[in-house]
């Protein structure tokens, strides 16, 4: 109420030194850009929310407003509010990326695909597949994950194929075929076998093919 009546106040001043219209008075001359920044760049920030400046306060909707700052590629959600007479005052959240989507995106933890300007190097996953099938592609991720929580390996990436066939690379440098059906069943199977036979022998392995139903198929470096 009382910025309500700050404004009246202004209006009533100005109308008695000027002729200008109230847009004039009450025209956005600087954005205010708050928030914790990992990603984002505010010099980016700034020219990405630049069509709002020079609108009035008085005539500019929040709704409207928000619609161009959450257009940024890194603004998850933000809260907007006008400093009277001439600041728009934005606080940013950011996406969190939690892996990467083909080599020129990011999925966040929301998953959300991020395109960056330029795309951060990152400890991430690297997933792939067929273009709109990021939601299927992070929900296998999320399984296989839960399968590997109480095993050394880790994914370094994991791939869809066009066909519907799922393969992964580890973090070790072993690819394991695990083709289009039961993947986490084969999943499960490749680890007994890991843990039993392949983990000391990582550097003499060239693949590893789970789409057996009993067992899996090593592929051997050939020896010098």
């Amino acid at each position: 109420m009382a910025a309500l009546i700050g404004a009246v106040l202004l209006v009533l001043v100005a109308s008695f030194q000027s002729n200008d219209s109230p847009d004039t008075w009450f025209a956005i001359q600087k954005i205010e850009i708050k928030g914790d920044f990992k990603y984002a760049v505010e010099d980016d920030l700034q020219a990405d929310f630049s069509s709002l400046l020079g609108q009035s306060l008085l005539g500019v909707s929040l709704s409207d407003s928000l619609v161009v700052v959450l257009s940024s590629e890194w603004v998850a959600n933000a809260e907007i509010r006008k400093v009277w007479p001439n600041t728009l005052q934005v606080l940013v959240h950011e996406y969190t990326p939690l892996a990467y989507w083909g080599d020129r995106q990011l999925i966040s933890t929301s998953a959300v695909v991020i395109t960056p300007r330029e795309v951060p190097e990152l400890p991430l996953t690297k997933l792939y597949g067929p273009e709109d099938s990021s939601d299927v592609v992070l929900e296998q991720f999320g399984l296989v994950s839960q399968v590997l929580a109480f095993t050394s390996l880790r994914v370094a990436t994991l791939t869809l194929e066009p066909r519907g066939a799922w393969s992964i690379v580890f973090t070790n440098g072993v690819k394991v075929k695990l083709g289009r059906e039961e993947i986490l069943e084969r999943l499960q199977r490749f680890i007994a076998v890991y843990k039993s036979d392949l983990s000391g022998r990582i550097d003499q392995i060239t693949s590893v093919d789970a789409r057996y139903p009993h067992g899996v198929a090593v592929g051997w470096k050939k020896n010098k």
